[in-house]
C-alpha cells in the first residue's frame, strides 16, 4: 500500500509556517513510493521538526516543497500504472475521441471462398502513435501476397514475410494494406461456416490501451446470412446486417476476437 495522495494533502495543509524538514528525511521522502503507510507514517512521525529560525530557512522550504511534489507525482504515476489494462476485453460505451486509433478491415467473399476459403483483404490503420519502429504481424499460414496500398506520415514501411515493419511514424499516421487472407471455415460443431478475426488490440509494453476497429465481411447478394456472432452485440459492440455482408463496429480495451457463425443464404444454388 502506498500513500495516497489525499494523505499527502492533508499532511501539507497541516505543515505549521515556517516547518523545516531535516535534510534526511527529504532524502527518504523522495523514495517513499514502494514502503508500506506504516513504515512511512513511523518516517514522518520519527522527524523532529523545527521552526526555522536561521538564514537557511527559505532553502529549507523549498527542499521540503520540491521533495513533496517528487513524491505526489511518484503516486500519480503509480495510480496510472494500476489502471493500465493487462488484455481483458473491455467494450466501452462511448466512442474515443475522432482522433484514437482506429482499425478498418474488409474482406471479400466469393462463391470460390466457400470451396477454398480463401479472400481478398483490405485493412487501414488510422491515427497511429508516434514511434520510431512499429510491426503488424499476421498469421503466416492464412495471410499471403502482403502488399502495401498506401501510407502517410510513415517515413519507412515494408513487407517482411507475415508482417509489415514501419519506421518513423508521426502522430496520426496511416496504413493501408491489402492481402489474400484465409478467411472462411466449415465449422467444427454445427452447419455453416465460421470467419474468425483478431486479436485486434492496441498494445505498448505490457498495456493495452482504447481504440477502434470496423470490421466489414461482404459476399454477393443472399450467398450468406448470420447466423451467430461472439461476442454478442452489446454497448460498446455494434452488429449490422444485410443479404451482401455483416458489419461489427467496436470501441473497446484489451484483447477483440470475433466469430462469425455463417450459414448459406437463399441465392445457394
Amino acid at each position: 500500500m502506498s500513500l495516497r495522495p489525499s494523505l499527502i494533502q492533508t499532511f501539507k495543509q497541516r505543515r505549521p509556517s515556517g516547518f523545516r524538514l531535516p535534510r534526511l528525511l527529504a532524502i527518504q521522502v523522495m523514495t517513499f513510493a514502494a514502503v508500506t503507510s506504516l513504515a512511512l507514517a513511523n518516517l514522518a512521525l520519527g522527524a523532529t521538526p523545527t521552526i526555522a529560525a536561521d538564514s537557511g530557512a527559505s532553502d529549507e522550504e523549498a527542499e521540503w516543497e520540491a521533495a513533496w511534489e517528487a513524491a505526489e507525482e511518484r503516486e500519480r504515476q503509480m495510480e496510472r500504472a494500476r489502471e493500465v489494462n493487462e488484455g481483458e476485453l473491455v467494450f466501452l460505451p462511448q466512442a474515443p475521441a475522432v482522433d484514437s486509433a482506429r482499425m478498418e478491415k474488409r474482406i471479400e467473399l466469393d462463391w470460390e471462398s466457400l470451396a477454398t476459403g480463401w479472400a481478398r483483404m483490405h485493412q487501414c490503420h488510422h491515427h497511429l502513435d508516434p514511434a520510431a519502429a512499429v510491426q503488424i504481424v499476421y498469421n503466416g499460414e492464412r495471410t499471403r501476397d502482403i502488399r502495401i496500398t498506401r501510407r502517410d506520415g510513415v517515413g519507412q514501411a515494408e513487407v517482411d514475410g507475415p508482417s509489415v515493419q514501419m519506421s518513423g511514424i508521426e502522430r496520426g499516421a496511416s496504413l493501408c494494406v491489402a492481402a489474400e487472407v484465409l478467411a472462411i471455415l466449415p465449422h467444427p460443431d454445427k452447419a455453416g461456416y465460421v470467419v474468425d478475426n483478431g486479436p485486434f488490440m492496441r498494445r505498448f509494453l505490457d498495456g493495452y490501451y482504447p481504440m477502434q476497429v470496423r470490421l466489414e465481411v461482404r459476399w454477393p447478394e443472399g450467398m450468406l446470412a448470420l447466423r451467430e456472432s461472439e461476442p454478442p452485440a452489446q454497448p460498446g459492440l455494434t452488429i449490422k446486417e444485410n443479404p451482401q455482408g455483416v458489419t461489427l463496429e467496436a470501441h473497446f480495451e484489451g484483447r477483440l476476437e470475433s466469430r462469425l457463425h455463417l450459414v448459406r443464404g437463399p441465392a445457394t444454388p
